[in-house]
């Protein structure tokens, strides 16, 4: 939690990763998620690019919007994630 407060944008998208499943006590909150991968792209994660993109692609807790979804995996695409 330290490195989420000091804007470590891997640790926010780990966290992020968390409130999606319900991991590590916490309950699962795909809207907390999207907040927490949409801050961690804004810091440069490619991770959460991708993340954002699988969700908003599938509608997968969220609604579905295609653009948007294509939109985070070209971002995280242009930028070297495999």
């Amino acid at each position: 939690r330290k490195r989420v407060h000091k804007k470590d944008a891997d640790a926010i998208s780990h966290l992020g990763d968390r409130y999606y499943h319900g991991e590590l006590g916490l309950a699962k909150n795909v809207p907390r998620a999207t907040e927490l991968w949409t801050e961690a792209t804004e810091l440069g994660s490619l991770d959460a690019h991708f993340q954002l993109g699988c969700i908003y692609y599938n509608g997968h807790g969220i609604e579905e919007d295609k653009p948007r979804g294509l939109h985070h995996w070209q971002q995280a695409a242009m930028k070297g994630h495999a």
